[in-house]
């Protein structure tokens, strides 16, 4: 069993949450926190199943960006959807 801490203040819970998703089918991960960080214990579901620091960090980077970007320009977007499928009146 490994150990990661993951800053919260660089990090939300919910791109936490959506990378951990994705690792579930081959890791059973456990999340608990302190004042300042996210604490990942991270057991291999198979034991020939190594866990990658680098290309977790790197999906976690890219979920926080996402919940960066739906953030900042959420509403803007639905704005645009909405008025692309509505009906144009001559």
């Amino acid at each position: 069993m490994s150990e990661l801490k993951i800053s919260k203040t660089v990090f939300c819970k919910e791109a936490l949450l959506k990378t951990v998703y994705l690792w579930q089918e081959d890791f059973k991960i456990t999340i608990t926190d302190d004042d300042n960080n996210f604490i990942l214990k991270i057991e291999p579901r198979n034991e020939n199943t190594r866990f990658n620091n680098d290309s977790f960090n790197r999906q976690l980077q890219e979920q926080q960006l996402r919940e960066y970007l739906n953030s900042q320009f959420g509403n803007l977007r639905e704005h645009i959807y909405k008025m692309a499928f509505t009906s144009f009146k001559d």
